[in-house]
Parts: C-alpha cells; sequence; structure tokens
C-alpha cells in the first residue's frame, strides 16, 4: 500500500495544472522506500527537465541518510547497457561512501531488487580544472589516478515498471554496491589518453571468463565519458572525487555463492579487482 501511495502522490504532484516535476516530499518517500529494500514508483515526468528536477529531491534525501555525495556514476555509457535497458544516452548519478566497497569484499544481496554485476572503471579527480577540460588530454590531465572496479547497479523498479532514459535520470541511474580495487596514478601511464583508449578487462565468475572489453566501449573512450559529465554540469566534481564511466561490456544477474573478478591491462599495467557475493 505505502508504494501505491506514493505513486499516487507522484502522479498527483506531476499533473499540469501545478507543474510537471515530482512533489520533493513524494520524492523523499521514494527514497526512504529504496533504502529501506523497497522498489520505486514511476516518478510520472515527460521531459528531461522534470525528471532532472525530481533528481535533485531524490538525492538530496539520499544524501541526508547516507552523507554527503563522494562521487557520481555515469551509466549507459556503452551500446551493451543502452540496448539491455532501451535508455538512449548516458544518465549521471551521485555515488555514496557506503556504496564503494574495497577490494574481496563480501557483498550481501539481502536488500537488493534486480542486482547486476559489470566490469567498470572509476577515476578519480585530482585539480577542479576538470571543470573546464574540453579535450581528452586536459581530462587526463586533471586526473590523479584510476581504479578497477566491479559495480553490482541494481534496478529497483516497481514490477511491471521498465527502465528508460527519464525514469533513470530522476532516480540517478540506481547505483547500488561495487568492490574498488587498488589505484593506479595516471602518471604512471606513458599516454594516458591512448592508454586508455587500449584499456582491456577480462571478466571472470568464479576463475571462468564471462566477459571481455575495451576502453573504446566507454562512448568511445573513457575520458569522453568525463567530458559528458562536465558539459552536462549538475555535479560538483572538486579534487577527490570519484567517477564511476560505466559498463565495459555487458551486465550480469547476480546471485549468491560467486565470486567475481575482473582483471584489466592498461599502458603496460595490470589491475584487478574481487568481490563475493552472499545472501
Amino acid at each position: 500500500m505505502k508504494h501505491v501511495a506514493i505513486a499516487l502522490t507522484l502522479m498527483l504532484s506531476a499533473t499540469p495544472a501545478l507543474s510537471d516535476c515530482p512533489a520533493p516530499e513524494a520524492m523523499k518517500e521514494a527514497a526512504q522506500a529504496w533504502l529501506s529494500g523497497g522498489t520505486l514508483p514511476d516518478p510520472g515526468v515527460t521531459s528531461a527537465d522534470d525528471a532532472a528536477c525530481a533528481y535533485t529531491a531524490y538525492r538530496q534525501a539520499l544524501s541526508d541518510a547516507l552523507g554527503a555525495p563522494v562521487g557520481v556514476k555515469v551509466g549507459f555509457t556503452s551500446p551493451a547497457a543502452q540496448q539491455a535497458f532501451g535508455v538512449p544516452g548516458p544518465v549521471a548519478g551521485a555515488l555514496f561512501a557506503p556504496m564503494l566497497l574495497p577490494d574481496s569484499a563480501e557483498i550481501s544481496l539481502t536488500g537488493s531488487r534486480m542486482p547486476l554485476y559489470e566490469a567498470d572503471l572509476i577515476v578519480t579527480v585530482g585539480d577542479s580544472a576538470i571543470m573546464q577540460a574540453t579535450t581528452r588530454a586536459e581530462a587526463a590531465a586533471a586526473l590523479s589516478d584510476l581504479r578497477p572496479f566491479i559495480e553490482l547497479p541494481d534496478v529497483a523498479l516497481e514490477q511491471g515498471l521498465k527502465p528508460d532514459g527519464l525514469s533513470m535520470r530522476a532516480y540517478g541511474v540506481m547505483p547500488w554496491r561495487g568492490a574498488m580495487g587498488a589505484p593506479l596514478a595516471m602518471s604512471d601511464l606513458p599516454d594516458p589518453v591512448a592508454d586508455l583508449a587500449a584499456l582491456t578487462v577480462d571478466l571472470k565468475v568464479d576463475g571462468e571468463t564471462v566477459g571481455s572489453a575495451t576502453g573504446d566501449s566507454l562512448l568511445g573512450h573513457p575520458l569522453d565519458v568525463v567530458l559528458w559529465l562536465v558539459q552536462q554540469g549538475g555535479f560538483d566534481l572538486a579534487p577527490g572525487s570519484v567517477i564511476s564511466l560505466g559498463s565495459l561490456g555487458k551486465l550480469y544477474p547476480a546471485q549468491p555463492g560467486h565470486r567475481i573478478a575482473a582483471d584489466y591491462e592498461v599502458g603496460g599495467r595490470t589491475m584487478s579487482v574481487s568481490l563475493t557475493l552472499v545472501p
């Protein structure tokens, strides 16, 4: 019944007589439902501006519970992810500290709704000049390091609702959990722009390869994801904040009892990260 009430509030708040942006109270209720392991109702938005307005209230409610954001997740940056969910282009949302776990973490799927796993890549902002970057070289120069990352997004929409660009934007692309490996300094790469384009990753489950990808699967180049985010605005990319760049390859259903690992090669260096899924 609570989900029905939230959905009704969202629909009523989206009537043309008032505004197409859902009421902040409705988005706060949706965030509280998500935090308690519930699903998210249709936000009832019909434009990108309304979805962005809805997300402002939703993100604030998450910040009240989880602390200030520590970075940004950019989703749907690969053709595989876009095709899987019918989302036409990238979507971004805040990352919070409880979502980012260390290498080799055991991650419980308790409280998840439709958890998936994917090989991802995280970069760390090293210089506020990132906000003025317009080229790949400028973006690379403003980043301090990169980290291997296995992300566990959770598509938490109510049963029967299909994700689309507007709902994913209203709910900030729905990051949930993930494990980060040790950082590799950008200065350790001989040619960061070329090396990131040629990056490779091998994703494994219980030691068996299930997928592989290269850096150009991320909007054509990992640094183009950073430039896209800068151009969008709306996020504070202060030094120390992290950016998750999206799916390197396909997404897979997450089930307990498996060890997920990802091995990367970039600029003649190797990186790795793993996690174990438990009930």
